[in-house]
């Protein structure tokens, strides 16, 4: 279904034959990616930059690339973005050229100066694309590149021409940058001589004095096209060696015959904080067509699990009316239930653009309906990984609340699986969870939420963290409490910025390497003693500056009467600290009582009985710890009022 075809010259007029050059239709090729973080902030401009020049004087082309995190787009057709990254040279994101020039920032390359200067050139090629929709599955093409001019041409060697979808909207930023508006993505590339998907291009030859170069092909849109309408194609012509583009063209987008234009949007309701678990699914459908509706079906599914259809029939949708999809109500596992939603199917067959109806999946973060008692001790290395990463959210004493991040920005950590190393508490251990702010937008939240504890008397959280400062930015770390399951929260600990930091500042990414980068926290919360069902989220904030890692959490509650141990942490001290072979207890005890002495691991489980005797005063016993392996380890003296800790480290 292709045709190439050199023009007689007895097919254009005399005075076609002495026309003059014409004005040249400037082409911006821009680099960017659904996971960068400086595309977010830089797009913007670009974009309003183009809007004042105006469309009907530029064609752009949008490659979104394989780099730094995730982009579905990439994913779909990753072939003509890595070709034109390398042809160009593009070593990072954002990145544009204006008619083949150098790269370099958008906002550097497309201002409304150069904009002006590329309209006031001049070239002998002019471009015409016309598209013509025979169907929801085909699209014929008429391509024409003309020599405008009396004299041969040659100066451009190569035609490169692509399918744009020139508004891609996500109901929920598809990356981690926040972005949801995407705009003239390239979806392929073609050779228009051959009609087959290239990176390459076409090559051309002279072209005589008036005369054209003229291509037709037939294309059938991708799978992954999310709107037809939003279809069209741009060529332009371009020196190879040179990189210098000479003219480009455009299509006009839209005229799918039989197309239903319609939209989705979810509007169920879920029950407030972190306990109440019922769900009520819903969606609401529109159609914004001239072919009326009749029938409709939406489905959903909880964590990939069996799709919930509802079928709504009987319908006269016309134009700007809506329906709701009401699916039964039914409840939430505790965990985090990621909930997707779908249209399957418009009257019983009918061809609609999946873009439109692509609902925003949601995810809800619900606890364990029963408390524990204290202690929680999590030192987060028997969490399973997610096949084939490093990265873990599944905790049996919290829930992570990412707010969309994934999970390479929000996650337990594994180092050794990204040669990492040891970045775990102290550098004692290989996984501690990392808040990536690093990546993430300035007042992205994420948090992790600990289970539902019954405190005793002397409550306390203690905590390590490794924090590197980027620049000035405020990265936060706030650990609040709740009483009511996440209705409201009492910050009892908060630091940020330079006051988080547990060394010096750096531009570069981090990740600790040492034991000296951690400090330990420890926050009494005597405030809450003898609560129960009561929450403790660490909570992120970012400023778009570097990484945080927190480690060995431990929520515990101490004694605090007649016979207690002091829990002061002056009165009970472990020497050294970090041990090695052995190490010095010394308590004291208000009054004289019988007390158990042992020592536990991260995980919670009993590794060493160390005594059980009568003990007064102040005490100091010696401690054998030649057998422990090295990690984190918690001291455990329980009398019959209640059990204390105290936090160590066996090199």
């Amino acid at each position: 279904m292709k045709k190439f075809l050199l023009s007689a010259l007895c097919a254009f007029s005399t005075t076609a034959l002495v026309q003059a050059q014409i004005p040249q239709t400037a082409v911006v090729e821009h680099f960017t990616q659904a996971s960068c973080a400086p595309c977010a902030s830089q797009n913007p401009t670009l974009y309003n930059t183009l809007g004042t020049f105006g469309s009907a004087n530029y064609v752009k082309l949008t490659y979104q690339t394989s780099w730094p995190g995730v982009d579905p787009m990439n994913a779909e057709y990753p072939a003509g973005p890595n070709d034109r990254r390398v042809y160009y040279g593009v070593t990072g994101v954002p990145n544009a050229s204006l008619n083949g020039n150098a790269v370099d920032g958008p906002n550097t390359i497309v201002t409304a100066s150069t904009l002006a200067a590329a309209a006031a050139l001049m070239t002998p090629y002019e471009i015409s694309i016309t598209q013509n929709w025979t169907s929801t599955t085909n699209v014929d093409l008429d391509i024409v590149i003309r020599n405008v001019t009396t004299s041969p041409i040659s100066t451009a060697d190569r035609f490169h021409f692509a399918m744009v979808e020139e508004n891609i909207t996500f109901a929920a930023a598809p990356g981690s940058n926040g972005e949801t508006d995407f705009f003239n993505v390239v979806r392929d590339m073609y050779n228009v001589s051959t009609g087959a998907s290239s990176t390459a291009g076409t090559t051309i030859d002279t072209i005589p004095a008036g005369d054209s170069l003229t291509f037709t092909m037939s294309v059938t849109p991708p799978a992954y096209i999310r709107d037809l309408n939003q279809i069209s194609f741009v060529g332009y012509v371009q020196n190879n060696a040179t990189q210098v583009v000479y003219q480009g063209g455009k299509s006009i987008a839209g005229g799918v015959p039989g197309l239903l234009s319609v939209t989705a949007a979810a509007n169920s309701t879920v029950g407030a904080g972190y306990c109440d678990y019922n769900f009520t699914p819903e969606i609401t459908f529109t159609n914004n067509s001239a072919i009326p509706v009749t029938t409709v079906t939406g489905e959903y599914t909880i964590n990939g699990g069996t799709a919930v259809p509802v079928t709504v029939g009987g319908l006269n949708l016309m134009s700007g009316q809506s329906t709701t999809i009401a699916f039964p109500a039914t409840t939430l596992a505790s965990g985090t239930s990621n909930v997707e939603y779908s249209i399957t199917d418009v009257n019983a067959g009918g061809t609609y653009s999946q873009g439109p109806v692509t609902m925003a999946p949601e995810a809800y973060d619900k606890l364990p309906s029963v408390s524990i008692g204290a202690p929680i001790v999590e030192g987060f290395e028997s969490a399973p990984l997610i096949p084939t990463t490093g990265y873990s959210r599944t905790l049996t004493t919290g829930i992570f609340e990412a707010n969309g991040a994934s999970e390479s920005n929000f996650s337990i950590l594994d180092g050794p699986t990204y040669s990492y190393g040891a970045i775990g508490g102290m550098a004692l251990s290989n996984r501690s969870v990392r808040f990536r702010f690093y990546n993430l937008q300035a007042s992205s939240e994420i948090s992790l939420i600990m289970q539902k504890v019954n405190f005793g008397l002397g409550s306390k959280v203690t905590f390590d963290h490794a924090y590197r400062q980027y620049q000035t930015a405020e990265d936060a770390l706030d650990v609040e409490v709740s009483t009511d399951c996440g209705a409201t929260w009492t910050s009892v600990w908060n630091k940020s910025g330079a006051d988080l930091a547990t060394l010096s500042d750096s531009t570069a990414q981090y990740t600790p390497a040492d034991s000296s980068e951690w400090v330990s926290d420890t926050i009494l919360l005597a405030a809450y003693d003898n609560t129960n069902d009561v929450v403790i989220r660490f909570k992120g904030t970012s400023d778009y500056g570097n990484n945080l890692y927190i480690d060995n959490i431990n929520i515990t509650s101490g004694v605090v009467s007649v016979n207690k141990i002091q829990t002061e942490a002056a009165e009970v001290r472990i020497m050294p600290n970090p041990v090695s072979n052995k190490m010095a207890l010394e308590f004291t005890m208000l009054n004289s009582a019988d007390a158990n002495i042992s020592i536990i691991n991260a995980l919670g489980q009993q590794v060493q009985q160390v005594t059980n005797g009568y003990f007064s005063g102040t005490n100091l016993i010696e401690v054998n710890t030649s057998k422990l392996a090295s990690g984190v380890y918690f001291v455990n003296i329980i009398t019959e009022e209640g059990t204390t800790t105290k936090r160590f480290v066996r090199q």
